[in-house]
């Protein structure tokens, strides 16, 4: 769970949904990005910045 402490306990600014690639996106306080998408049947994340 490393991978998300960069938006651990940030505010939700804006959910996009759908966005561009077909996901969702979660944007938080201070510009940070959680992507999440289906790819072949599993959810995958992507957080920007990492």
């Amino acid at each position: 769970m490393a991978k998300f402490d960069g938006i651990r306990m940030q505010d939700l600014v804006k959910v996009e949904d759908p966005d561009s690639e077909g996901g969702i996106t979660l944007v938080f306080k201070d510009n940070h990005l959680l992507k999440i998408r289906v790819v072949d049947g599993k959810l995958v994340s992507e957080s920007i910045p990492e």
